[in-house]
């Protein structure tokens, strides 16, 4: 099974990815994230999917995400 993590600033945001994977079937579950980086404190969305897939539905319903490892030194 595929798992794509996509880290987001607010739970608003994280829900409504969610809600936007669930209508693709795609199931996804929101994990609070206590340091995302710049931001502060986040949120990040586990997708059982591959990441292009999740990548795409997302930024096609303009929803703001990252990879949670992102400005860490690991991807």
């Amino acid at each position: 099974m595929l798992e794509c993590k996509a880290a987001m600033v607010s739970y608003t945001q994280a829900n409504r990815a969610k809600r936007v994977l669930q209508q693709h079937g795609i199931s996804s579950a929101i994990h609070r994230l206590e340091h995302l980086g710049p931001e502060g404190c986040g949120f990040v969305l586990n997708a059982n999917a591959d990441c292009g897939r999740v990548s795409a539905l997302l930024s096609r319903e303009g929803i703001p995400f990252r990879s949670p490892q992102e400005g860490r030194g690991v991807r």
